[in-house]
């Protein structure tokens, strides 16, 4: 399986997410936590999977939340380019950078 790198502000998003699921109820940042290493495990194992949404950007929905993984597939690793809720402003984070 190729690395993963994810993007600073994904990572921060993650963060984010999780706190705010954990301050809603004490224990449901971790099982944010798990529903997002799942979705990776499955975007990893088959980086084809999900279907492309903008340019070379697919998106993996988290199953339990209301959330996505954006990444791209490239020849050497899979880029992260955001955790993103799915009832923010869409494509918020198209302007980030590979990283």
């Amino acid at each position: 399986m190729k690395p993963v790198v994810i993007h600073a502000e994904a990572e921060a998003e993650l963060e984010a997410a999780a706190a705010h699921y954990e301050g809603r109820r004490p224990g449901l940042g971790r099982e944010f936590r798990l529903e997002f290493e799942a979705a990776l495990a499955r975007l990893t194992a088959n980086p084809h999977l999900y279907a492309i949404e903008v340019d070379e950007v697919r998106g993996c929905p988290l199953r339990r939340f209301p959330y996505s993984v954006y990444y791209i597939d490239m020849t050497d690793r899979i880029w992260l380019a955001a955790v993103a809720d799915q009832r923010r402003r869409p494509g918020y984070w198209l302007r980030r950078k590979l990283g």
